[in-house]
């Protein structure tokens, strides 16, 4: 393998007459640690160790919602790692900050290994999934592991498409944690600088423990300044930047692949130096690829509150042809329809949310609106992204519709008896109104009723003790959190009947009791022309309970002196039945069961229905 041969890199550092460049200060805040991806500059503040970042050169700090102690903070790409107090942290996943975790070169992987781990997990960031184990040593760079498998092997991995890459190296060579980045790989046991895309043949090139990997660029400590080897130069030019601070962490590589680097100086003050003279990656394009929407959402598909939200984020794909030049900033637009009847209105792109910086947006809408987003992506370069697919999310407008509304037998001939009802709604009931309205014996149905307690109340059934002879009617509503109010149901009835006993009998006529009758009690018209009265009764319909069985015979029913119906009580068992005769106007006046036949007729009771 062919080599050009290069003096370690301590032989070829710069003197102390060359001139050192000073990086360009950040301002508004000091720094224990920094990281730096693209206009993104990331520190840890010196006293409280709490995380800050700003993106348009020190003008605002934002905190970014953590601490940073123990070791320094990584930026890689879009994702950041802290070590805050014993818990490591990136992108959702969590780590014990004693083990080694390690953020890949552009932030999609991540590797973490405890300490008497002979292996180390492989994490995507985006998806929070563990992706591979990997024994030591390997490098991270974008979705690949590097490693070498076998002497003079170096093999990349693509954990996204499986595919596998393999670059002869020297045989002593190995690969460390970010010792890839872009077309450049650093080994080490070798001293060897490959290129991992190929045709640039390997160089010499000897680097400190402390050094870090850039694209296109190595940079370590040399006394106390920084020296920056250029790696797409084939002599290795150098230059020189400082004063750094002399303690701790204190410079980082650019986390999205542009050629600068970020380091705290002597003061802890912040300054960014772009390596503008670096020579151009013998094989680069511009960046011609738009960035890649790698999450979105718009919440709930249907919303129980008026406060609708969108977030997204976008990755600018890596290719070491054509290095990203990151994301820039975002476009979204929204298009609304009133009700879920109505047409979409067209695409309105918000003045305010053109050319954002930030990855979420919010608005208030009415009930019953239903708004869908759209977002797109541009980098540094201008390449922009097209719409996304659409992302949408109804503020509910519908009010809950009636599942189960229930009062069993029209009659109650039972102690108790239970009213229930269920709704169901697009997101979820909040309460209900419950109403009833009473017919006593012999009158008419009364006003709706509304309760106190039954009014926005959660209660879902009702039970009560019939009282014997009343009708006992039930309408009920429900609202959702959003005060959707449904219309009443229609009103259910249950009455329980007036026994035989509470009915004057005359000619041939016999009360006795049955363990089959309700109340326990019949009356048995013995006799052609015996018959039940009452003098008055209010209803439109009316619901005969007798004991029908062999040998029965019939009785005609009147009421308010017209004739209703014939029942017919012969039967081949015995049984207690309720017979409904059809429904008439609402009349009041007397009831009379007579007997129209010489065979018994066994009359249980009488139920008066006001209401269907």
């Amino acid at each position: 393998m062919c080599s050009v041969v290069l003096l370690p890199l301590t032989a070829v550092q710069a003197s102390a007459a060359d001139p050192v460049e000073a990086g360009v200060l950040v301002p508004g805040h000091a720094a224990a640690d920094v990281g730096l991806s693209g206009a993104r500059v990331v520190v840890s503040d010196p006293a409280t160790h709490t995380v800050y970042e700003t993106s348009n050169n020190g003008t605002a700090w934002t905190a970014s919602g953590g601490t940073s102690t123990g070791k320094a903070l990584q930026v890689e790409g879009a994702a950041l790692l802290t070590f805050d107090g014993s818990t490591a942290k990136v992108g959702g996943l969590t780590f014990p900050a004693a083990d080694e975790v390690v953020l890949g070169k552009g932030g999609l992987l991540v590797a973490h290994r405890a300490a008497s781990a002979a292996t180390a997990e492989v994490y995507s960031v985006a998806s929070k999934t563990k992706l591979a184990d990997m024994a030591p040593p390997f490098a991270l760079s974008g979705d690949t592991v590097w490693k070498v498998t076998e002497p003079g092997h170096l093999d990349g991995k693509n954990l996204t498409t499986g595919a596998v890459k393999t670059v002869l190296v020297a045989s002593a060579c190995s690969v460390g944690p970010g010792a890839v980045n872009g077309r450049w790989a650093v080994l080490s046991g070798c001293n060897q600088v490959v290129d991992v895309n190929g045709p640039q043949p390997p160089r010499n090139f000897t680097v400190a423990a402390d050094s870090q990997l850039g694209n296109g660029f190595a940079v370590q400590t040399s006394g106390s300044n920084l020296l920056v080897t250029d790696l797409n130069d084939p002599a290795l030019g150098q230059r020189s930047y400082g004063p750094i601070r002399s303690t701790g962490p204190s410079f980082r590589a650019d986390g999205s692949g542009l050629a600068k680097l970020v380091y705290a100086d002597a003061s802890n003050g912040v300054r960014v130096a772009t390596l503008s003279w670096l020579a151009a990656d013998p094989q680069q394009h511009p960046d011609t690829v738009p960035p890649v929407l790698t999450h979105a959402s718009a919440g709930d598909r249907v919303r129980d509150n008026t406060s609708l939200s969108f977030d997204w984020a976008y990755d600018d794909p890596q290719d070491p042809n054509s290095p990203a030049s990151g994301v820039l900033s975002y476009d979204v637009r929204i298009q609304q329809r009133p009700n879920r009847t109505s047409p979409y209105g067209a695409w309105n792109e918000v003045p305010g949310w053109q050319g954002l910086k930030t990855t979420a947006v919010s608005l208030t809408a009415p009930i019953g609106t239903d708004t869908c987003w759209q977002v797109r992506a541009r980098d540094y370069a201008g390449n922009v992204s097209a719409w996304s697919a659409s992302y949408c999310s109804e503020v509910d407008g519908t009010a809950p519709s009636l599942v189960t509304w229930r009062i069993g037998d029209r009659v109650q001939l039972s102690g108790t008896a239970t009213v229930r009802w269920a709704y169901k709604d697009d997101t979820s009931v909040a309460s209900y109104d419950v109403v009833y309205k009473t017919a006593a014996t012999g009158a008419a149905l009364g006003k709706w009723l509304y309760p106190a307690n039954w009014q926005n109340t959660r209660i879902t059934a009702i039970t009560w003790t019939p009282r014997l002879g009343w009708d006992e009617c039930f309408m009920v509503r429900a609202r959702d959190y959003l005060g959707n109010l449904s219309a009443w149901s229609a009103p259910i009835c249950s009455a329980a009947p007036e026994d035989d006993r509470a009915l004057t009998s005359a000619g041939t006529v016999t009360r006795t009791t049955s363990t089959l009758a309700f109340q326990g009690t019949t009356t048995i018209l013995r006799a052609n022309g015996a018959y039940l009265t009452k003098a008055t009764e209010a209803g439109q319909r009316i619901a005969l309970v007798a004991l029908r069985g062999p040998n029965q015979g019939k009785v005609d029913i009147y009421h308010a002196n017209i004739k209703i119906g014939t029942v017919n009580l012969a039967a081949t068992t015995t049984a207690r039945v309720v017979t409904y005769l059809p429904t008439t106007p609402f009349r009041t006046g007397p009831l009379k069961i007579i007997s129209t036949t010489t065979a018994p007729a066994s009359i249980d009771a009488v139920a008066l229905l006001r209401a269907p």
